[in-house]
């Protein structure tokens, strides 16, 4: 192992021994490794003292595809060793892997590593009754991520799982259908602070549903059933407590400009990313207060004919200008939006968002 300097002169540097490493203090190597080394598996055949020093490094957050996927289920179900890999495991992400039909490897691999998992991001398929029935043996999971699952889920069943995981912070719904039933009776963890939306959601769910008041990140994605009335309806139970809110395309029972009071009614709100085709200049309305907490406003477009003239340049200059938006720094706009980048009109935006110490960018 080589150090030096830190002047960039190479004739400097040392060579430091694997002797001298493992006098160390294990705390400090462990340390120095998990934030400066990008550890292999096969870091762990060098010798016994990597191995164990490794081990809990590489198996914390292990990187998984469609090469080694099956490799690492077998090794948490038939190693002699299984239950301290699984031990060791905080946080499984499964979003790249595509097995179609495979309930029973999800199921083993969150009963193996329920003892320590933090975070779980499901794969993109089913997630059925057994994987449910695993999920109840997480009690430390404090992010439960299911946006990518394609099959439908019970939420019943979903939430009967959820009642040991009292650490659980972050849920995100299935984009898929989500049967609902008995949802007047839900209990939601205590401690939920981010909670996305998506599925076969209904009026009546959003209606009956007492939502916690702990939540203070909101997102609504992929909702075919949901209006404008049941959402606005959520947001005047939990507006003023949201620090971020998400409105994302489509939702076809949205009409056209159906979305323009979400800032009046989340007055404290520092985050919104919405898509122009549910708002117009309306959102940026004269009745906003000067004390109105934005600081961030993100505006897509799905590119459709007509959403290109909804809102203009000039509607947020002249909204910055009047303080109805005091705090705005950063606003980011979708190219299809159409604006003109080299025009006056974006120039003066621009020029006043400058004047608050934020800027404007135009994404892809």
């Amino acid at each position: 192992m080589a150090i030096g300097n830190g002047d960039g002169d190479g004739d400097n540097s040392q060579e430091v021994g694997y002797g001298q490493v493992s006098k160390l203090p294990i705390e400090l190597i462990y340390l120095i490794l998990a934030k400066y080394l990008s550890v292999k598996s096969s870091y762990l055949l060098l010798n016994k003292w990597l191995f164990h020093l490794l081990s809990p490094i590489l198996y914390e957050q292990p990187v998984l595809s469609s090469k080694n996927f099956f490799s690492f289920v077998e090794t948490l179900s038939s190693s002699p060793r299984k239950k301290y890999y699984g031990s060791l495991v905080k946080h499984l992400d499964l979003s790249t892997i595509i097995q179609s039909g495979k309930n029973s490897f999800v199921s083993r691999l969150l009963r193996r590593c329920s003892l320590n998992l933090i975070s779980f991001i499901a794969p993109q398929t089913s997630f059925g009754y057994a994987p449910l029935v695993s999920l109840r043996a997480c009690h430390s999971l404090k992010v439960l991520d299911l946006r990518l699952v394609s099959e439908t889920v019970n939420l019943t069943e979903l939430f009967h799982s959820m009642k040991n995981c009292k650490n659980l912070e972050q849920l995100s719904f299935p984009r898929s259908s989500v049967e609902c039933k008995d949802f007047e009776k839900i209990a939601w963890p205590e401690n939920l602070s981010y909670l996305r939306l998506s599925g076969g959601i209904t009026n009546e769910f959003l209606d009956s549903v007492k939502f916690p008041k702990t939540i203070r990140t909101l997102e609504f994605a992929h909702c075919p059933y949901l209006n404008a009335k049941s959402i606005y309806k959520v947001l005047m139970a939990l507006g003023k407590n949201l620090k971020s809110l998400s409105i994302h395309y489509p939702m076809p029972n949205l009409d056209q400009d159906s979305m323009n009071m979400v800032l009046m009614y989340c007055r404290n709100l520092k985050f919104l990313y919405i898509t122009v085709d549910y708002i117009s200049s309306g959102l940026l309305s004269d009745f906003l207060d000067e004390d109105h907490s934005l600081e961030t406003l993100w505006i897509d477009s799905s590119g459709t004919l007509g959403q290109s003239f909804k809102l203009h340049p000039d509607d947020l200059t002249i909204a910055i200008s009047e303080y109805r938006l005091p705090r705005l720094r950063t606003v980011r706009i979708n190219y299809r939006l159409g604006w003109d980048t080299a025009s006056s009109d974006v120039a003066d935006l621009v020029g006043i968002l400058e004047d608050q110490g934020g800027s404007l960018y135009v994404v892809r």
